[in-house]
């Protein structure tokens, strides 16, 4: 049986697929993810042939997203589709945490992309790591990667129990002034991020989106 990823990794890692979650925060760190995503049938039907081992396994039906969540103490599945949409395979979930430490290991156990921590002023610290740069991109493919990616985007919202604040940092830690993809909103309590892939893909070096706010901290924060 093949291990799976989680899922931010996963879809970070993935082509021919688009991803949106919504995330809400309560103030005493528990709250609910709704995730939807769609995979290209050809993909999907890649993935399934003998050979095709490497390429990175996603959550693809109720039983691989009930695995995850049995594995994450303070995880719990509410509802689960999904749907045929034309060229893709549509698949939407619904869970609940507990805490933080439950949501930051679902979105990314390894913490290599998702990390959370505390700040000395009190803050609970957010951070998310887009990083494509690890991936191979044929030179050849590069100027139809748009076309390719035409209907796949990468969003996610997340609603805090107060008002948050964005940074933005490159892969080595230096300040930037905004995100160097993708279109980033932030309005009080909220911070909404969407992205086509294709722009996820030929950004080249990775960038960080660290998010601050008055929250209650998990009882085992990562650091």
């Amino acid at each position: 049986m093949k291990k799976y990823l989680t899922v931010l990794t996963a879809f970070m890692l993935t082509a021919c697929l688009g991803m949106e979650t919504e995330i809400d925060i309560k103030q005493n760190g528990s709250g609910t993810v709704n995730m939807t995503y769609r995979i290209s049938n050809e993909l999907f039907s890649l993935g399934a042939l003998p050979g095709n081992e490497d390429l990175p396994p996603v959550p693809v039906g109720r039983e691989d997203f009930e695995r995850t969540f049995n594995r994450i103490q303070g995880m719990e599945m509410v509802s689960y589709s999904e749907k045929d949409d034309g060229g893709d395979k549509v698949f939407s979930v619904k869970a609940k945490f507990d805490n933080l430490d439950a949501l930051v290991n679902f979105l990314d156990a390894h913490g290599r992309q998702v990390t959370l921590a505390h700040s000395e002023d009190g803050r609970t610290v957010l951070s998310i790591r887009f990083d494509m740069s690890g991936e191979t991109i044929d030179p050849d493919m590069a100027p139809i990667l748009p076309l390719i990616f035409e209907n796949y985007f990468m969003d996610f919202n997340i609603s805090f129990p107060n008002d948050c604040e964005v940074s933005y940092m490159d892969g080595e830690g230096g300040e930037l002034p905004a995100m160097p993809f993708g279109e980033t909103t932030v309005a009080a309590k909220r911070v909404v991020f969407h992205s086509p892939m294709a722009e996820l893909f030929t950004a080249g070096n990775p960038a960080v989106m660290v998010i601050r706010w008055a929250g209650q901290p998990a009882p085992n924060v990562r650091q």
